[in-house]
C-alpha cells in the first residue's frame, strides 16, 4: 500500500507530467507556425480559386476580404488560448508550489525560472525565424 508521502510525489509527477503534454500540445498553436503556414497557403488558395472559378478583380478583393478577415480571427483565438494555457499551467504551478517545503519551493521556483527563460528565448527565435521569411 502507498504511504501518503509516495502518494504526494505521484501526485507531483502526474501532475507535472499533465503539464508537460498540455504545453506541449498548446506550443503547436501558440507559436505561430500554423498562422504562419496558413498564410501562405491562403495566398495560393487565393490564386487557385480565381483562376479556377474565373473570379474578376472585384471577386478577387472580397476573397482576398474574406481570407485576411479570417486570419484574423484565427489571431484572436490564438491569443485567447494562450491566456487560458498561461492561466491553467499558473494554476498547475501553484497546486504544486503548495505541496512543497519551504526548501523545496526555493527550488521549484528556482528551476521555474529557468523553464519560463528557455520558453521565451524560444519564443524570441521562433519569432526571429517569422520575421525572416
Amino acid at each position: 500500500m502507498l504511504t501518503i508521502k509516495r502518494k504526494a510525489q505521484l501526485m507531483i509527477v502526474a501532475t507535472f507530467l499533465l503539464g508537460l503534454i498540455v504545453g506541449a500540445s498548446g506550443h503547436f498553436l501558440l507559436n505561430g507556425q500554423f498562422l504562419v503556414k496558413q498564410a501562405s497557403l491562403s495566398e495560393g488558395i487565393v490564386g487557385e480559386l480565381a483562376r479556377t472559378v474565373q473570379l474578376d478583380a472585384k471577386q478577387r478583393t472580397k476573397v482576398e476580404q474574406i481570407v485576411n478577415e479570417t486570419h484574423q480571427q484565427y489571431e484572436d483565438l490564438r491569443i485567447q488560448l494562450r491566456t487560458q494555457h498561461n492561466a491553467i499551467r499558473d494554476t498547475c504551478r501553484q497546486r504544486i508550489r503548495a505541496l512543497l517545503s519551504s526548501e523545496q519551493r526555493l527550488l521549484y521556483d528556482q528551476w521555474i525560472q529557468e523553464l519560463d527563460a528557455k520558453r521565451e528565448q524560444k519564443a524570441r527565435e521562433a519569432e526571429a525565424a517569422r520575421n525572416a521569411r
